[in-house]
């Protein structure tokens, strides 16, 4: 496997859920297997140069997502950076916990038991818990603003996880078959029938790529 560093700061908001875009800092995940998808899904093959990307090398990417994300506060503004390399280590053993929990969810087998074990961990680090809060009236359940630390900002994303692990929502994660992506997303379309991380991206290559075989098809046929 050919690991890629990334040419910049690159992220993508498509997952639905602070857990799913934080795992996508590592993008093309699996790059050199086949996807056997479900149905008619295509199962897409690696092409040459292809590998994992990797997007945080270093404490000032985690420092970067975490802001962009609304977790923390910007380091810009407040002068300094608060996630150092033990922080960027645990950021990236949470990450792929999750990663693995998803990846099994998704494939209908057996979540490790390490996986569960790091996410519950990060979840007892929380310091600031969703509660209900009354708004006209009525109570509603609200997650805590932007947390203070890249620490709690790391609980809050295992708490996300959870949420979607364990409950129905774990039956509409979904991986972006797309070349170059295997994206992880949440589908949140009415008939849950969601495909792809993006239409404008992947979607739009996919339709590409099928016009393009269409064409030499019907050239070869002339």
């Amino acid at each position: 496997m050919v690991l890629m560093t990334s040419p910049g700061r690159r992220w993508v908001w498509y997952g639905g859920r602070p857990s799913l875009d934080f795992v996508n800092t590592r993008r093309n995940r699996g790059a050199g297997l086949r996807d056997a998808g479900h149905g008619d899904r295509t199962a897409w093959d690696r092409t040459a140069g292809d590998g994992e990307a990797e997007y945080l090398r270093e404490p000032a990417d985690l420092a970067a997502w975490l802001a962009e994300a609304g977790l923390i506060t910007p380091p810009a503004a407040i002068g300094r950076s608060l996630v150092d390399g033990d922080i960027l280590a645990g950021a990236l053993a949470l990450r792929e916990a999750v990663n693995t929990a998803v990846t099994a969810t998704v494939a209908a087998v057996s979540v490790p038991d390490r996986a569960v074990r790091c996410v519950n961990d990060w979840i007892a680090a929380e310091p600031h818990r969703p509660a209900l809060r009354l708004e006209a009236g009525m109570p509603v359940l609200r997650a805590p603003r932007a947390a203070r630390t890249p620490r709690g900002a790391l609980a809050l994303i295992a708490v996300d996880a959870a949420e979607l692990l364990g409950t129905g929502l774990r039956e509409r994660l979904r991986i972006c078959p797309g070349p170059g992506c295997r994206g992880r997303f949440l589908d949140d379309s009415p008939a849950a029938r969601r495909r792809w991380c993006s239409m404008a991206v992947c979607g739009n290559r996919s339709k590409a790529a099928v016009h393009r075989q269409a064409a030499h098809a019907a050239a070869g046929t002339s």
